[in-house]
């Protein structure tokens, strides 16, 4: 018999193949996504990590350039300059005394900051140069003007990186070292001359030299030209970049890319306002090596567990068409009416299980169907039931129209203003298209609120209004002044014989140069009482830490904080605060948002 005709005759070679084919499915399938998945999060991972490292570096490195800059151009503006610039070249000594005045309130405080200062030059167009070196002297035939400077001398403030060859060392020998040149034009009047400062790279060089990650990674600065500024290779440095890596990088603040020739990952990031950028290079190979491992790895145990599940497989298959072919014997007596016979399989498994639920099935058939039969009755006595309980909510506002129109012919005002307030009230509250509303329908809804309870209470009730017409078209979240209306109205507990009344105010404030609007509501009663004061402070701070975590209450206060807070995420400013009135004269609730004259996009409506 061939392995097919076995497989199609053969239940227990069916389940074989079946297993084999799922098993070898899902671990291939397994180890397959595992290893994609696993590739792509290390690649992420570098990605993120070299884009981390390139962020703290560019932080340094602005730190230092904007020090250098703001100390070099305090120097250049200082009144001392101005009276050096205005000495003759046969006034040696003053030109000497304004020199050390400069040298000892300006220069020695940038240099105690950074240390890596080289020299700072002075020269004016009197002839006048003076130079003053920190680490290393300069060569004696020194000259200013004669220092191929040219290109610095062309614009009123130039900084670039170069070799500069005008020092010597400790042994009087001439040495070239990389410096950071800023050159600034000074004029005060009819006196003109330049400020000259070289900056040691040592603090760029030791950025550059942490920018690498892992073994073969490494980092460097260059300017948007392509002209390297620092390089863990100094050689390197003022070198120009290769075309195709400066045309990818030129005019771009941020990004990454991968160089198909070399292999290299390479993640730039501009420094603040300066054309200079920090790279870091990381070679393919630094993290194809954990993704081979895990290629190999994956594949070992894909082929481990395939054979074990094989094996297995094979096993449960025989177990389980021995006692199913039993099974199948026993089905096809009772498929001919013989419901008396019974299923005896051996075992505790799901097989064995099996031939006990036919068992059961058989004796409970009957009983099945009639309680199916009772279910399909009540389930459709349910339906019913739900759908007489529906009111049409077109029913509800004809029906206040109705007692509107019979009110209004039987002169009853107060019940034609009442029903009128709160057939808009229900409008207003039932319209779910839009959880932000202008102000003035915000104001007009608890105006309504507030008529209610005026025509309900009579002189008991007072009620005071006054709006900022700047506020009636912004935009604010709807239902947020009636509830504090209301808490007003039930816990303001005002003294015998003497009128409940609320004043609401709704005006503009500014903070910060921020416009937001203040709606202040107060009622003349006993107040918060002072455990629930702190209390509600309490939770108001903690829906400030985590909003998220609020659950919703019955106190309206904590809930429309949390509905401001859910809609203006990133404002401080935005949000409830609640205490007393002066002279404890009653409960104060301030609500405070950003003024908007637009709606910006909507939180889910089950925040809101």
């Amino acid at each position: 018999m061939s392995f097919f005709n076995l497989v199609r005759n053969t239940m227990k070679w069916k389940l074989i193949v079946v297993f084999t084919a799922l098993i070898l499915f899902v671990v291939s399938t397994i180890g397959t996504v595992s290893y994609l998945q696993t590739s792509n999060t290390i690649k992420r991972d570098v990605q993120r990590l070299s884009d981390q490292v390139l962020k703290q570096a560019n932080l340094n490195l602005e730190r230092y350039l904007m020090g250098y800059t703001q100390s070099f151009l305090l120097l250049s503006f200082s009144p001392e300059l101005e009276k050096w610039l205005q000495v003759k070249k046969d006034a040696p000594l003053d030109s000497y005394l304004y020199f050390q005045k400069i040298i000892g309130i300006y220069v020695q405080p940038f240099v105690y900051q950074y240390p890596e200062i080289l020299s700072v030059t002075l020269y004016n167009n009197n002839g006048n140069e003076i130079n003053y070196t920190i680490r290393h002297g300069f060569k004696k035939e020194y000259k200013f003007m004669e220092a191929g400077l040219d290109a610095f001398m062309d614009g009123n403030f130039t900084v670039d990186v170069r070799f500069s060859r005008d020092y010597v060392d400790s042994d009087g020998k001439g040495i070239e070292i990389p410096v950071i040149t800023m050159v600034k034009k000074v004029r005060y009047g009819s006196d003109t001359g330049y400020v000259k400062l070289d900056i040691g790279l040592d603090p760029a060089l030791t950025i550059v030299n942490e920018l690498g990650i892992g073994n073969d990674g490494y980092g460097f600065i260059v300017e948007d030209n392509g002209k390297i500024i620092a390089h863990p290779d100094r050689s390197m440095i003022t070198a120009r970049l290769p075309d195709d890596l400066r045309q990818r990088i030129a005019g771009k603040e941020n990004g990454s890319f991968f160089r198909e020739d070399t292999h290299e990952f390479v993640l730039f990031r501009s420094i603040g306002s300066s054309e200079w950028k920090t790279v870091v290079v990381v070679p393919y190979r630094e993290f194809a090596r954990s993704i081979f491992f895990i290629r190999k790895f994956t594949i070992g145990i894909a082929v481990a567990a395939l054979f074990i599940s094989l094996m297995i497989a094979i096993g449960l298959s025989s177990s389980l068409t021995k006692r199913i072919a039993k099974l199948r014997k026993i089905i096809k007596t009772t498929a001919r009416g013989k419901f008396d016979a019974k299923v005896e399989i051996a075992g505790s498994d799901e097989v064995a299980e099996l031939g006990t639920a036919f068992n059961a099935m058989l004796e409970d058939l009957d009983n099945m169907v009639n309680a199916l039969a009772e279910s399909k009755v009540m389930q459709q006595k349910a339906v019913m039931s739900a759908l007489q309980s529906q009111i049409d909510s077109h029913f509800l506002y004809n029906t206040l129209e109705s007692i509107n129109s019979l009110a209004n012919l039987a002169g009853h005002k107060q019940i034609e203003q009442t029903t009128i307030a709160l057939s808009k009230m229900l409008r207003y509250t039932s319209d779910y298209k839009s959880t932000v509303v202008p102000m003035r329908e915000e104001i007009q809804h608890l105006i309504h609120y507030l008529d209610i309870m005026k025509i309900r209470l009579g002189d008991d009730f007072e009620y005071d209004i006054r709006v900022n017409p700047r506020c009636e078209e912004a935009y604010c979240l709807k239902a947020i002044m009636q509830p504090i209306a209301e808490n007003s109205m039930k816990h303001a507990n005002v003294p015998y014989g003497v009128p409940l009344r609320v004043c609401v105010s709704v005006d503009v404030a500014s903070v910060e140069g921020t416009d937001y609007i203040v709606v202040r509501m107060t009622d003349n009663g006993q107040g918060f009482p002072e455990p629930k004061r702190i209390w509600m402070n309490e939770r108001i701070k903690q829906i400030n830490l985590s909003p998220l975590h609020h659950p919703h209450s019955n106190i309206g206060l904590l809930n429309i904080h949390f509905r401001l807070k859910m809609y203006y995420p990133h404002d401080l400013c935005a949000g409830v605060t609640l205490d007393n009135a002066e002279h404890d004269s009653g409960a104060a609730v301030e609500i405070r948002f950003p003024l908007q004259t637009h709606a910006k996009q909507e939180v889910s409506s089950h925040v809101l």
